[in-house]
């Protein structure tokens, strides 16, 4: 077996292993971790960026040997990565030192180049650019592995953005169920609330009727008794004489009247109780 079949062999069933830690990830960080970990088996790089980019939104990495930093801002893009996305050609070009970022400030390079490649999955679109030099050499033979590694790359973040969504609409789904059970029993308990109010008034009503039948029935009696007499006694007053009238008939009335005055003003107190009674009852 010649170096290049050794070389080809060793990074494929590094791939594997890749693979096998990249269907395990769940978040973006784990992304971020997974490709961390593995990444020095499959190419030389000083620097390797990947940056995703859907509807809008932007989820990307840096790596350097053994740490990484996760993006996520617009304004994390390199000049680069907005010409990738503009014209999408990939493309190699020199690269010196003092060329580098502030973010890569820290890296020497010798005789450095800058690799760039664009992917387009209809709404996901991913930037892969790679830093390498005389030291951590990048060839045109490990494109295929870096293809590789962006198709995987980019599939599983775009099952991790859509499982994310879906737990997002799942929690807001769940609040809007909380809050309608909420609004229910709310609205249960004002109807409860109404529907004893509506039984009290309604009972209260009922006796408030009663009573004044009662009362009505008792004052009809008590009017009539005087305002009887009183009609009898002016009744006999045609058969006798005046003498007889003003002194046996007169003071009768007078009196019959005044117990029909007492009467009235009994009925008016009670009728005016009555009246301030419902009145308390509707507030």
């Amino acid at each position: 077996m010649n170096l290049s079949s050794a070389k080809y062999r060793i990074t494929y069933e590094a791939f594997s292993k890749f693979s096998s830690s990249l269907g395990k990830a769940e978040t973006l960080e784990d992304l971020g971790k997974t490709i961390n970990r593995h990444l020095k088996y499959l190419f030389n790089f000083k620097a390797f960026r990947i940056m995703l980019v859907h509807d809008g939104e932007l989820n990307g990495y840096t790596f350097t040997k053994g740490k990484y930093t996760q993006h996520s801002l617009a304004k994390d893009l390199a000049p680069h990565e907005l010409k990738l996305l503009a014209n999408q050609i990939p493309f190699v070009e020199d690269l010196k030192t003092a060329d580098l970022p502030e973010y890569l400030a820290h890296l020497y390079l010798n005789q450095g180049k800058l690799w760039g490649w664009f992917s387009n999955y209809g709404k996901y679109q991913v930037c892969a650019s790679i830093i390498s030099d005389d030291d951590e050499v990048f060839n045109h033979s490990d494109a295929e592995i870096l293809h590789l590694l962006i198709d995987s790359v980019g599939s599983k973040y775009r099952q991790i953005y859509l499982s994310q969504k879906l737990i997002e609409n799942n929690n807001d789904l769940e609040r809007l169920v909380a809050e309608i059970e909420l609004k229910n029993k709310e609205i249960e308990g004002i109807n409860s609330n109404q529907q004893n109010l509506i039984e009290l008034r309604t009972r209260e009503l009922h006796s408030k009727n009663k009573k004044l039948f009662e009362l009505s029935h008792l004052n009809a009696h008590d009017l009539r008794e005087p305002l009887s007499r009183v009609l009898g006694l002016l009744e006999i007053t045609s058969d006798l004489p005046d003498t007889d009238i003003r002194e046996a008939i007169l003071p009768q009335i007078k009196e019959s009247a005044e117990q029909l005055d007492e009467v009235i003003k009994r009925v008016v107190r009670q009728s005016e109780a009555e009246i301030n009674s419902n009145i308390d009852l509707k507030a």
